[in-house]
């Protein structure tokens, strides 16, 4: 089972890196970032906390507000960027 698992992630991070590709997308592009970005969109959207950790299949909220946290770090980071 858990080298299913390992397989399909590998297949799925190589399909994500030819997307970007096409998309000419230069960042680094794997399961963990899109993930990531799934959830900071929903979260930028309104959706509720425990609705993003549902859709992200965590069993524990905790992990989501992890999650959603460093998100907004960075978003605050951009932002003071921006500024400087």
């Amino acid at each position: 089972m858990e080298h299913r698992k390992k397989k399909t992630r590998k297949k799925y991070n190589q399909d994500l890196k030819e997307i970007a590709f096409f998309c000419e997308i230069d960042a680094k592009v794997t399961r963990y970032v899109a993930r990531h970005s799934f959830a900071n969109s929903l979260k930028q959207m309104g959706v509720a906390t425990d609705v993003i950790s549902e859709a992200l299949g965590h069993k524990d909220i905790r992990i989501t507000q992890g999650y959603l946290k460093s998100l907004e770090n960075s978003v605050l980071d951009q932002a003071i960027e921006l500024l400087l």
